[in-house]
């Protein structure tokens, strides 16, 4: 089918907004994100001190795209999913249906809710399946199994969602290359929109890295997860899918583009415990603890506790690392109207040790990641971070 296109009704003047719900059933033990354990005593605390945080704010609508993630929103009662969404719209005098509006959803909770989610605005849903495997889900610690994760996704098809993402993880512990692939197999069979692959990182303070320790061989290493993103790639672009950045791939119309508005830099005002935003060059941050969340909005209507001016040629930089990320990479005429530089200029050394390298190639259009290249993007990326010319104009 035809995709919504909501990529192309975007642009990089306007407004994206993300928002926060921290709750999970229960905390993952690779996961590093700011959660707490679902509590309903927290829940009505925190959705008071989200909704004065968004009453609060000082920018103006209408909105571009939204982004509600967590944590696990879909774990939210179905009326305060439905408060939550009618405050922001109403707040951004946005019309529900005329923006991509995304949900993260996990396939083991509230099902029987997708309707009313689809009624309030939700567009775009983004179900957290990571594997289709059950031994997998298990190591992972996840709630949900495999046949659970596909009745889900069919429900959300028979609840009228014609924007569906699927999230799979590449690099559990104990997975092999063919296991991988059989999780990309059912993937396809299931025909979803959108498909993200995520690398396992393994974060300092979670119950993996102490795993890590105790018994590194449990961890695939880094040649066999370039073997999983390398099948990753070429069994999804061989099903149609455009492998539009490092970790996304879309059918034709259903790329994200709230996400997208990530890699242009574009602004997106954010709401609720650890809530990152960027508004002009200033990145901001919320106090990342619950507790210390809800005291300061009820205190002073506002939680940041981070803020950072980025001076125009970190943003330079930054926005040359963020497009790399994706398949389009650093476009030469955009990155002259955006920042009035020339690339071959700002970039000659990076884009020299790269290029020799094989992680790099580069023709009058721009500069854009090999097949190599996006399994170290990473390093590849770090080597654009500061521009050689300090004189940039930003627009």
């Amino acid at each position: 089918m035809n995709g919504p296109h909501w990529l192309e009704r975007t642009t990089d003047a306007g407004l994206g907004c993300y928002v926060h719900v921290p709750f999970c059933d229960r905390i993952c033990p690779y996961c590093d994100f700011a959660v707490v354990r679902y509590e309903g005593a927290q829940l009505q605390r925190y959705l008071t001190a989200l909704i004065q945080e968004v009453a609060s704010s000082s920018r103006e609508g209408p909105l571009q795209t939204l982004y509600i993630g967590g944590g696990t929103p879909s774990a939210l009662p179905r009326a305060s999913v439905q408060l939550l969404l009618a405050t922001l719209f109403t707040r951004f005098r946005t019309e529900p249906g005329t923006i991509e509006c995304t949900l993260e959803a996990n396939p083991g909770r509230n099902e029987a809710d997708l309707g009313s989610w689809r009624c309030a605005g939700v567009n775009r849903l983004s179900i957290g399946v990571q594997s289709f495997d059950d031994a997998e889900l298990h190591r992972l610690g996840r709630a949900h199994t495999g046949a659970q994760a596909m009745a889900f996704y069919e429900a959300a098809r028979g609840a009228g969602f014609t924007n569906v993402s699927l999230d799979l993880i590449a690099g559990v512990p104990g997975q092999t290359v063919d296991a991988f692939a059989q999780n990309l197999a059912t993937a396809i069979r299931l025909d979803p929109d959108h498909v993200s692959i995520y690398g396992l990182q393994v974060e300092e303070g979670t119950p993996y890295a102490r795993w890590r320790r105790r018994d590194p061989r449990a961890f695939c290493g880094d040649d066999m997860l370039a073997a999983m993103l390398e099948c990753a790639d070429a069994t999804l672009t061989a099903a149609g899918y455009v492998h539009y950045e490092i970790s996304n791939f879309a059918k034709p119309g259903f790329e994200s583009a709230h996400n997208t508005g990530y890699w242009r830099q574009r602004d997106c005002v954010a709401f609720g415990m650890s809530a990152a935003g960027y508004e002009q060059g200033l990145r901001y941050r919320n106090i990342r603890d619950l507790e210390g969340y809800c005291a300061a909005i009820e205190r002073a209507g506002s939680a940041r506790c981070e803020e950072e001016h980025l001076e125009p040629e970190a943003r330079l930089g930054e926005a040359a690392m963020l497009a790399l990320r994706t398949s389009r990479g650093i476009d030469a005429q955009d990155f002259e109207r955006r920042f009035g530089v020339l690339i071959t200029d700002v970039f000659a050394h990076a884009a020299r040790r790269c290029i020799a390298a094989g992680l790099l190639e580069q023709d009058r259009s721009g500069m854009r990641l090999t097949a190599r290249g996006r399994l170290l993007a990473n390093s590849v990326c770090a080597e654009f971070l500061e521009p050689q010319q300090t004189h940039v104009v930003t627009h």
